[in-house]
């Protein structure tokens, strides 16, 4: 498998940092586990980021401090036992930080109509977290309208391609766009094409039709 888009540096950042939201984070990792160049320039960042701990002075603690990482601590254990479980009945054909969440594999995914050709499917985030995550999946050979984002959208591609005037993103390959990007992907024909998608903000159509639709569509 041949990657040749990354998440802008700016994210891999935040995401060794972790102060990506949830959606943003779980995208991420997920092409982390399926990008050795990415794992290996994570572990540069985190050797950074820990020499610049390091040389960080001492700062006083707040009051009561203590006391909440200790209640943050013991909810990361549960978290991680619920995780363990989940990934003892995931589908290992995906990769782990995504097959946690999928017990069933793609295949048990309940897909829902949201426009011809195109399906989206919502994964669970924790509550009260910012942003959307879901899995979305066009059709061979069927495009996805123009359109701009209202935020950051992290697409990654875990089955088929899509090309757009970025050029052609395959498996593994992840798109990091802000709002300042239009597109048009268009799915490769003889498959289906479906990315793991994080967004912040509804999509925003250039078509009037389509906009007015939106609602239905629930993108």
């Amino acid at each position: 498998m041949t990657i040749a888009f990354h998440p802008d540096i700016s994210t891999l950042m935040a995401f060794s940092a972790g102060t990506l939201e949830e959606p943003y984070a779980v995208v991420v990792a997920t092409h982390v586990a399926m990008c050795e160049a990415c794992r290996e320039q994570k572990k540069r960042i985190d050797t950074i980021g820990g020499a610049v701990l390091a040389s960080a002075g001492e700062a006083a603690m707040s009051p009561g401090a203590l006391d909440r990482l200790l209640a943050r601590a013991d909810d990361s254990i549960e978290l991680t036992r619920e995780t363990s479980r989940s990934k003892a009945a995931a589908d290992s054909r995906l990769p782990a930080p995504l097959a946690s969440r999928l017990a069933g594999g793609l295949e048990s995914v309940r897909w829902r109509w949201s426009g011809p050709g195109v399906s989206v499917a919502d994964l669970p985030v924790s509550p009260g977290v910012d942003g959307r995550l879901m899995l979305l999946r066009v059709a061979g050979g069927r495009p996805v309208p123009e359109h701009s984002h209202g935020g950051q959208e992290l697409t990654l591609i875990l089955q088929g391609a899509y090309q757009d005037r970025f050029g052609r993103f395959g498996v593994g390959d992840i798109a990091d766009h802000d709002e300042d990007v239009e597109h048009q992907p268009i799915a490769e024909a003889g498959q289906d094409c479906i990315c793991l998608v994080a967004v912040d903000a509804r999509l925003s159509f250039r078509n009037r039709v389509i906009r007015a639709l939106q609602p239905f569509f629930g993108l």
